[in-house]
């Protein structure tokens, strides 16, 4: 059930005045043990760099590579994640043509934290964005190996609003729902 919109705010995936994209996922209802399986796989199907994890909540992980990648293959990347659907159609939804990843608090939410990285032989075989790097560094406390810098000190922040959700737990049932019961696990 969504909550009235909320607002909050993000950075872009985007490499300011240029054509290329880092690397941003945005995953809901997964185990870290198959993220990081995930997150392996595409790092050898694409040959991508470090992935570094943002906690968003008990079940929702944020990944980000600062690898500079043109906006076909990292469609290609984010298509051929399990990331959440809604997500991955953002860059031909948002104004800006972009992913953005929320950086601030939601509703009660905490901002996402640092939490792992997924370390790649091939970190820093790509340009990387240094801004997106220092992001992470210096926002999330993430530890970026950052190799192959561009240079870039640019990054591009969104505000939006955003539903926050909540359990239907959570709701005081409605008269017409009080008092059915269709098993354990029904609401």
């Amino acid at each position: 059930m969504d909550l009235p919109k909320a607002p909050t705010a993000g950075i872009s995936a985007r490499i300011p005045h240029t054509t290329e994209f880092a690397v941003f996922l945005d995953y809901d209802n997964i185990t870290d043990e198959g993220l990081t399986d995930e997150l392996i796989y595409l790092q050898e199907l694409f040959r991508l760099g470090d992935f570094h994890v943002l906690y968003s909540n008990a079940f929702g992980r944020h990944a980000i590579c600062v690898d500079r990648l043109p906006l076909k293959e990292a469609l290609d990347v984010v298509y051929a994640s399990r990331c959440d659907q809604v997500f991955a159609r953002g860059v031909r939804i948002n104004e800006f043509r972009t992913w953005i990843l929320r950086a601030l608090e939601k509703g009660d939410r905490d901002r996402p934290r640092y939490f792992y990285s997924v370390r790649s032989p091939y970190n820093g075989s790509r340009l990387q964005s240094q801004a997106h790097a220092l992001f992470l560094k210096h926002y999330c406390a993430a530890k970026v190996r950052l190799t192959n810098p561009d240079g870039n000190n640019i990054l591009e922040v969104q505000g939006y609003k955003t539903s926050n959700k909540i359990s239907a737990r959570d709701v005081t049932p409605t008269k017409n729902q009080r008092g059915k019961s269709r098993g354990a696990n029904s609401c």
